[in-house]
């Protein structure tokens, strides 16, 4: 990063000595009917079709965010992927002597324009705005505008229309609902390049978060991912093809690398309630785990798993999948493939697992440990920001440790890190040692922070001895 600034970057070992922080964030990249490609922070499912539209046939995306709000989820984010011949529907809105005074294009590429009207009607003091959907009911109405650049402002919050200043500098005369020419989304020429753009602009300004394309199980595609969650400090959730077999679904995994510590595969895709009574969908399981994430950070912390107790599904009605046999649930459980599983009438989740290698990089095995990582540099960087232009005085320095020291004891309270008392399970050094005569005089303030992150607990022994009436028992 450059300066001014700040950097958290990652040490397996320690060496020589205001963003969002939500971690239940999720971006989501799909195919939708409309809406714009720059991502939108979608709070409901109803806030999804106002910007995106209705379900579609060819798109997976509808059902995989309504099962994330049904699991917990509040806060998606969208990446629509179009094809790269994508355009965008048009309208002129004129003056009294018919030259353009407003010019507005939908918002998003696709045919769905030409179905969608703008009105405009003149009153006290200005002139209104409407949009009108394919039934002429008026979806949204601007109020009396002043001026075009009231207008052009208005739009900015439509999620129809984007508005700019035409030729005339006159307000627009009253106009009948007229279509929007027709644009075109070319979904049928989409390549992995698209779907590139499209994860590419959750920027890491956005805050940490789960990152997936759900229904996409391509390895290019979950390359793409475990990529993009790397460099934008969240972790992606993986759906592997719909598979029973063991050989297809560990085929369908990333190679390996640094970056998969922050990467987690799920299997068999869930069945979940349909659009009409008696009908059931397939959703991938991204979705689900994303939604469950989201629900379980607040209470249970950022590092503990979504999964056995808290992964029990709200939504969820069956598997698309029968069952794993248990030698087959061992064999993708070692190779970082998490099994979701129906258990005594539920739908549950039962793996927490990285896809971390389980050999040279067992450390990151546990998935929950590269979400705190995550949410820590988010939590970290907001505070280092603070500090960017303060003087560094001893003062500084100090209020610079403790609240370093106050973030992390919210976490070892909520028991994401390791050890009988705080000392023991992380050290914050901004000491002389860290900040040195020489870091001060380069216009640096450091520190050094050490974790133990709190692992899960994956499998459990217990003994049962029979013992006979007469004898005393001891606890051992």
């Amino acid at each position: 990063m450059p300066r001014p600034g700040t950097d958290v970057f990652m040490l397996d070992t320690p060496g020589t000595v205001s963003i969002p922080t939500d971690t239940g964030t999720w971006f989501a990249a799909g195919l939708s009917d409309r809406g714009p490609q720059a991502p939108r922070l979608i709070l409901s499912l109803n806030q999804f079709v106002q910007v995106y539209g209705s379900r579609q046939s060819y798109s997976v995306l509808y059902d995989a965010i309504e099962e994330f709000f049904r699991e917990g989820g509040n806060r998606v984010y969208i990446g629509r992927v179009c094809g790269p011949g994508a355009t965008i529907g048009t309208l002129n809105l004129l003056d009294a002597g018919a030259a353009v005074s407003l010019a507005a294009s939908a918002k998003g590429p696709g045919a769905w324009s030409a179905t969608y009207y703008v009105a405009v009607y003149v009153g006290t003091g200005g002139f209104g705005i409407q949009v009108l959907d394919p039934n002429s009911v008026v979806v949204e109405d601007s109020g009396i505008l002043a001026n075009q650049a009231s207008a052009v402002q208005w739009s900015t919050s439509s999620n129809f229309i984007n508005l700019t200043v035409g030729a005339s500098l006159n307000n627009p005369a009253a106009m009948a609902a007229t279509h929007l020419s027709a644009g075109n989304d070319d979904k049928s020429n989409i390549t992995d390049n698209e779907w590139q753009a499209a994860i590419n602009t959750f920027t890491s300004d956005l805050g940490p978060g789960q990152v997936s394309a759900p229904g996409q199980t391509s390895v290019t595609r979950h390359s793409q991912l475990v990529a993009a969650a790397a460099a934008m400090n969240r972790v992606a959730l993986l759906d592997l093809v719909d598979s029973n077999n063991v050989g297809t679904l560990t085929g369908n995994l990333p190679v390996y690398s640094q970056s998969t510590r922050f990467a987690a595969a799920f299997a068999p895709w869930v069945v979940i309630p349909g659009t009409t009574s008696a009908s059931t969908r397939v959703v991938p399981p991204s979705c689900m785990i994303a939604g469950m994430i989201a629900g379980n950070d607040p209470t249970l912390g950022v590092d503990s798993a979504s999964a056995g107790g808290a992964g029990i599904s709200n939504y969820a009605i069956g598997l698309s999948q029968a069952s794993f046999t248990d030698a087959n649930r061992a064999s993708l459980n070692g190779a970082g493939i998490n099994v979701i599983r129906s258990m005594q009438g539920e739908i549950k989740n039962y793996g927490w697992r990285s896809l971390a290698n389980p050999v040279t990089d067992q450390t990151w095995i546990d998935f929950g440990n590269s979400r705190l990582f995550c949410g820590l540099s988010a939590e970290f960087d907001d505070i280092g920001e603070s500090y960017v232009f303060q003087d560094l005085n001893p003062n500084v320095i100090d209020n610079f440790h403790n609240d370093l020291a106050a973030a992390l004891l919210i976490h070892y309270n909520q028991g994401d890190l390791y050890g009988a008392t705080p000392d023991q399970a992380f050290v914050v050094d901004t000491s002389g040692a860290v900040n040195t005569p020489q870091t001060i005089a380069n216009l640096e303030l450091h520190a050094v922070v050490q974790v133990k992150m709190t692992p899960f607990a994956e499998w459990i022994e217990i003994q049962v001895v029979k013992r006979q009436i007469s004898d005393v028992l001891v606890a051992a």
